[in-house]
């Protein structure tokens, strides 16, 4: 089923390049086919950007200068969004867009203040799917006041999770020839850039993509926008235990259906991607595709993933907590090999009917997932 392309027009106030995060080695670039605009601010992503009110509108971007936010139409102003943060959008009244903040709280904003991306129709996968009118959200998992898991030198997973996302989504934005025998990503013209490829945090975007974002804003997201697919970026803690092969565990959403497909093929990628890394791991017992169901709901235990309409999968890559691992994260050629990964398993999900690793049957689970509250979540304001 093709994709609606309509009035689709270039969306140059989106383009710049990934900023560079700072500590150890993370300040070497990751590669990418853009290059800076000159006081860019927005995220640096490709869609499609349309007159208001000729389609049905999936998020909402904020302009250079902020935009208020409203309780209600034409009611209290809240505050002024930071220019550049991408607002998913629940409903349409009139001139008036309800969007969800990053906190995930329900706000209003006027329509002719911001940038309207229109909602797209996910594809069906396999043979004949059109990546260049495909559309994924990536999500740098954490943020802000939550780190994720430190490492023992001082690292956060936060920054490692941005980083890596930033190099996925420059790698979902330009065409590349895949190798497939030895999994090299080279330019190329054998899959090209998809259409749109939508960050929940951005280096290029307000606070340089670190602040904290609530589950129901990212899973909203990507439910807006009607993203063909939802990746989760995150690396994991607590190893308890040696392995022989990488300790990647993917873990995709039970109620969407090919997402454990999804999961699949990008943990097999995974593992050829850290394979050439190490010989022995450490690692816990979740290892490769796997799901967690809710003991007491018997639905998905992650929220992102129980929120989640479009196929997604939360990505644990390594082990920060490990020193050797997190000494591998420092570098950014382990960093873009994990993006690298996440890239060829999304382009065999999408383009093929085939699986990957051996999928698992969701377990029940009762244990805690260790997110903060977002009652104390600040929305970025505009300077």
């Amino acid at each position: 089923m093709a994709r609606c392309n309509l009035l689709i027009l270039s969306f140059t106030l989106l383009l710049s390049a990934c900023a560079a995060i700072t500590g150890a080695d993370l300040t070497q670039p990751s590669t990418s086919s853009t290059t800076p605009a000159p006081g860019a601010s927005a995220p640096s992503t490709s869609s499609a950007v349309v007159a208001p009110g000729s389609i049905t509108p999936g998020l909402a971007i904020v302009r250079p200068g902020g935009v208020d936010l409203y309780s209600a139409p034409a009611a209290q102003i809240l505050q002024t969004a930071h220019q550049g943060l991408i607002l998913p959008v629940l409903a349409v009244d009139g001139s008036w867009l309800e969007v969800l903040d990053s906190c995930s709280n329900p706000v209003w904003v006027k329509q002719a203040d911001v940038d309207v991306v229109p909602k797209s129709i996910p594809q069906p996968t396999g043979n004949g799917f059109d990546l260049s009118a495909a559309v994924v959200v990536v999500d740098a998992g954490h943020g802000g006041r939550d780190w994720g898991a430190p490492g023992p030198s001082g690292t956060r997973e936060s920054d490692f999770n941005l980083d890596i996302a930033d190099r996925l989504r420059d790698l979902l934005l330009s065409s590349h020839d895949i190798d497939w025998a030895t999994g090299r990503v080279e330019p190329g013209d054998s899959y090209p850039a998809l259409a749109g490829a939508w960050m929940t945090r951005d280096t290029s975007g307000p606070e340089a993509g670190d602040f904290e974002a609530g589950l129901a804003y990212r899973a909203t997201m990507a439910n807006s926008v009607g993203a063909d697919a939802l990746l989760a970026i995150h690396n994991n803690t607590g190893t308890d235990r040696t392995l022989n092969d990488p300790p990647t565990a993917v873990f995709y959403a039970v109620s969407v259906d090919d997402s454990d497909r999804l999961a699949s093929l990008i943990d097999a990628e995974m593992v050829r991607a850290f394979d050439a890394f190490a010989e022995d791991w450490q690692g816990s017992g979740i290892q490769g595709t796997a799901a967690r169901v809710d003991a007491d709901t018997g639905t998905d235990f992650y929220g992102l993933l129980r929120r989640s309409e479009s196929p997604a999968v939360i990505i644990e890559g390594a082990f920060v907590s490990d020193p050797e691992q997190e000494r591998l994260l420092e570098t950014s050629v382990f960093r873009q090999a994990y993006a690298e990964g996440v890239y060829r398993g999304l382009i065999r999900f999408l383009t093929t009917s085939e699986t990957g690793s051996e999928i698992r049957e969701p377990e029940l689970f009762a244990g805690n997932v260790g997110s903060p509250s977002t009652t104390n979540c600040v929305v970025p304001t505009q300077p």
